[in-house]
């Protein structure tokens, strides 16, 4: 597996503009600070820790949403929040979405986005702290979780190079706690008694999935 999986290039970059300055034109009054924000996003996802969660992992979700976008109600919430859900990635922290929720408002209410859509994006990126549908007033909540949580279901190499990059985001942890503490977040998944909220993507990818948590636990409790 190539070690450039998770790594975008120049004309994936003009992709993703091209897409931000859709989504904005439609949704944000004030195109100076829409590209204050596009310049903010870049320079996040672009940080030299993010192995995996980087620019990448955006191109991935939003072509996710397209290839999905019949079956999205509210398309511009989902794309909103696939663009900020990892805007703050820090490995040594424990409030990384919510600190992204607080960042995605601050950043569209400079954009002049409608209040009702905020909130409705905010309430997605809080909910993959836990992978849960804690709300019942977003349609496409249950699918936005599943569009993020779909590299569990990928084959196997790819599930593979996936984890290495989580591995390497975590570099400064000790080995013997790095197993104990991703078994620990495995171990909530396989015991959900599904991983995906959406049928379509649980007959896509469930089966796959567990296969792959599988392994990856079986990894760590040999190494």
């Amino acid at each position: 597996m190539p070690a450039s999986l998770f790594i975008h290039s120049p004309q994936n970059k003009d992709w993703l503009r091209a897409k931000w300055d859709a989504l904005v034109t439609l949704h944000a009054t004030d195109r100076a600070a829409a590209d204050a924000t596009w310049d903010d996003l870049i320079r996040a996802y672009s940080e030299p820790h993010r192995t995996y969660h980087n620019l990448s992992h955006i191109i991935a979700l939003l072509r996710h949403a397209e290839a999905e976008r019949a079956r999205i109600e509210r398309p511009e919430v989902v794309k909103f929040a696939i663009w900020f859900h990892d805007v703050i990635y820090d490995t040594r922290s424990k409030t990384n979405e919510e600190r992204s929720a607080q960042w995605a408002r601050g950043a569209m209410e400079k954009m002049g986005i409608d209040h009702q859509l905020i909130t409705m994006v905010e309430q997605c990126i809080l909910a993959t702290q836990q992978h849960q549908v804690n709300v019942a007033n977003i349609p496409d909540l249950p699918l936005f979780l599943d569009i993020d949580l779909s590299i569990l279901g990928t084959p196997s190499a790819i599930y593979r190079h996936y984890g290495q990059g989580i591995r390497s985001e975590y570099g400064w942890v000790p080995s013997a706690d790095y197993r104990a503490g991703r078994s620990e977040i495995l171990r909530q998944f396989i015991d959900r008694p599904t991983l995906f909220f959406t049928p379509l993507m649980n007959a896509r990818y469930e089966t796959q999935a567990r296969d792959n948590l599988a392994w990856e636990l079986k990894e760590l409790s040999s190494t």
